[in-house]
């Protein structure tokens, strides 16, 4: 009985592949690391949000805020303040829970351990040690859209 493909050349290929696997795993947050993100010519990270200005004028008239979007790989939250947009990170500074935004007592609450922060980000009660960080929200001119971002 003669073998094509002999047992000993097959194992010798899966522990290839598996010391492959393996170290693709551990390089690839290397790799990540040393490749920042995407970023403008003057550092900051900016992005056009998902939600424009009439959703969030039917959400403050509605109460049903949007969730929070990804921005550079954090949780953000969008809100209007005056009439005028507002975006702060959504992840508390407590235990890295991701907070929301409650219309009726309008404040940024955490529910992991019932933080409490005020529409400028400052933690106001609860254990959060720091407050949320703001990142500018700009309503481009005549238009709906949005744009978020954050100095380098």
């Amino acid at each position: 009985m003669s073998d094509s493909f002999p047992r000993r050349s097959w194992l010798a290929r899966c522990l290839g592949g598996g010391i492959a696997a393996t170290l693709a795993a551990l390089f690839y947050p290397v790799a990540r690391f040393l490749w920042p993100r995407a970023a403008t010519s003057s550092g900051a990270l900016e992005m056009v949000a998902p939600y424009k200005m009439d959703e969030l004028k039917r959400a403050e008239k509605t109460g049903q805020w949007p969730p929070p979007f990804n921005f550079g790989g954090k949780p953000c939250l969008l809100i209007l303040v005056d009439g005028e947009p507002r975006a702060i990170n959504a992840v508390c500074t407590h235990v890295q829970c991701t907070v929301e935004y409650r219309a009726a007592s309008r404040d940024i609450f955490c529910n992991c351990h019932n933080g409490v922060y005020d529409l400028n980000g400052r933690n106001i009660a609860g254990p959060p040690p720091r407050p949320l960080e703001v990142y500018q929200a700009v309503r481009k001119p005549g238009q709906e859209e949005i744009i978020v971002s954050r100095k380098a």
